[in-house]
């Protein structure tokens, strides 16, 4: 899931917003910003309450469950329009979040949220304290959200380093939900980063991907339920074929004097972001320096980091900015194609403008991209990035691809993706060494996540649906409106297959 590292490290202060109205998706031609063969328009705008950064977003039958900074919101989503049932706060920057059905009644009864910020305790009501803070609190909340209008705080798990994003992988045959948690000292933590670190007998640079466990066929209010959540394992993270085997933010241009050494950025081996393809046991790891793919173990049930079965490094632009070559900033998210043929991954860039350029150990470099490559060998097939001008007035012009997922389309590849600055889109990758934008919906802001979904049990036609965030970049920076939660409808041919439940980074059938 799916998330803001750059705002996180540069961007920290969130203010109120303006909701105004944007252009609906158009087909994407040099020049021209409609089409009468692809358009889509907007079904609604909802800005949160708070003016707080926006997230991620799970959905489970007619509802959507969407984070932000402080808390989330569960709406409706079964009409022509979403319907607000609830806005719960609990701050805990990111609340990049993620639902699931524990006791197998087939409807969402827990939450799960990521929080990434050292807060004073793990219950809602917590306030920030220092990053470093030894007596500070970060990690994944557990919520109880059986009666959608009233969810309760159930439990807490710390996570060294906090909880960045979070994906899940559901066992049932064994009897268990494993949270894979991604996080990093890119600031310290309680038990994290350069000095807390090796106090609490831990890697400074981190180096692990910590894993969660929670029972399944047990009722939310049992006590046996809250009891059995817990730390389960830590599978190792290492950047085979890399130099000095660890991130360093100071190659990308992140260098802070500050004095304060909580608020400085140091280097790591971890991973941003991940994503699980169940049926072909396999999982993608957005891991800072490389992009990597592991096979779950049969035996443990456990992704083999130890071991990827393939890795990507793209560390320098052999050409420069406006070249046909680019470089990889940050790996940041991964999707795969719902035949598990094509695996996505996401560049965030901390560079500037539109394209995104960044020095990368002192040399200018197109940055920001996404990656398609084939599963079955690593092999890269393309990149791409939109090309079309940014919204007139917009006070940010910084564009890079962030979070997304593709859509299960009859005979077709189709991406649905958020850009910081760039809006929401929809890529056809059908020939994934030419990806091409079909359609999009820009607008001044930026989206954190954009992903299809469909309620259904079998093949759904007409108008496709796709929800967004809005207000991150231009929130941080208090430059600029946010919409918040975002609704589309994109008219379309395709036939999609529908589903029951969606979250966007656990992939749990295979559509060939």
């Amino acid at each position: 899931m799916r998330t803001c590292l750059r705002s996180s490290v540069v961007l920290l202060a969130a203010i109120a917003f303006v909701a105004i109205a944007g252009p609906a998706f158009a087909t994407h031609r040099p020049g021209h910003r409609l089409s009468e063969q692809l358009k889509a328009h907007l079904l609604g705008e909802f800005p949160n309450a708070t003016g707080a950064i926006n997230s991620d977003i799970a959905f489970w039958g007619d509802k959507a469950y969407v984070g932000n900074y402080d808390g989330f919101r569960i709406f409706d989503i079964s009409g022509p329009s979403p319907v607000l049932i609830k806005d719960f706060r609990c701050f805990g920057p990111q609340n990049d979040l993620s639902v699931y059905d524990v006791d197998g009644d087939g409807k969402a009864d827990v939450l799960f949220a990521s929080v990434d910020r050292t807060l004073s305790g793990p219950a809602c009501g917590s306030v920030a304290v220092a990053h470093d803070d030894p007596t500070g609190w970060e990690g994944i909340r557990v919520f109880d959200i059986r009666d959608p209008s009233n969810p309760k705080y159930l439990t807490a798990v710390y996570q060294h380093c906090g909880s960045h994003t979070h994906t899940l992988l559901p066992q049932p045959e064994r009897g268990r939900l494993l949270i894979l948690n991604s996080s990093y000292p890119l600031r310290p933590g309680p038990t994290c980063g350069p000095w807390r670190g090796p106090e609490a007998g831990r890697d400074p640079l981190h180096g692990v991907v910590q894993v969660i466990k929670v029972p399944l066929g047990l009722s939310v209010d049992n006590p046996a339920f809250v009891r059995g959540i817990g730390a389960f394992a830590e599978l190792p993270i290492n950047y085979p074929g890399d130099p000095d085997n660890k991130f360093d933010p100071a190659e990308h241009g992140l260098v802070s004097t500050n004095p304060d050494r909580a608020l400085r950025f140091y280097p790591l081996r971890a991973c941003h972001d991940i994503a699980v393809f169940l049926p072909l046991g396999l999982v993608a790891g957005a891991c800072a320096e490389q992009a990597q793919l592991w096979k779950i173990d049969p035996v443990t049930g456990l992704p083999d980091t130890a071991h990827p079965l393939w890795v990507y490094d793209k560390p320098v632009d052999t050409d420069g900015p406006g070249g046909g070559d680019v470089a990889v900033d940050f790996w940041h998210s991964a999707t795969f194609s719902w035949d598990g043929k094509v695996v996505v991954f996401i560049d965030e860039s901390f560079g500037e403008g539109c394209p995104t350029v960044t020095e990368i150990n002192g040399v200018p470099s197109d940055t920001g991209r996404m990656f398609f490559f084939d599963v079955a060998t690593g092999e890269k097939l393309s990149h791409f990035f939109i090309n079309r001008p940014g919204v007139p007035g917009d006070p940010v012009q910084y564009c890079s691809a962030h979070l997304g997922n593709v859509a299960p389309v009859q005979g077709r590849y189709l991406l649905v993706n958020a850009w910081y600055t760039g809006g929401v889109d929809v890529i056809d990758f059908t020939n994934p060494r030419n990806p091409r934008e079909i359609a999009f919906s820009d607008q001044v802001g930026d989206n954190w996540s954009a992903y299809w979904y469909e309620q259904g049990s079998s093949f759904v036609t007409g108008p496709m649906r796709i929800y967004a965030t809005h207000g991150v970049e231009h929130v941080a920076s208090g430059v600029g409106p946010s919409k918040g939660f975002q609704a589309f409808e994109m008219k379309t041919g395709s036939r999609r297959l529908g589903v029951d439940h969606l979250n966007p980074q656990t992939q749990e059938f295979i559509f060939p």
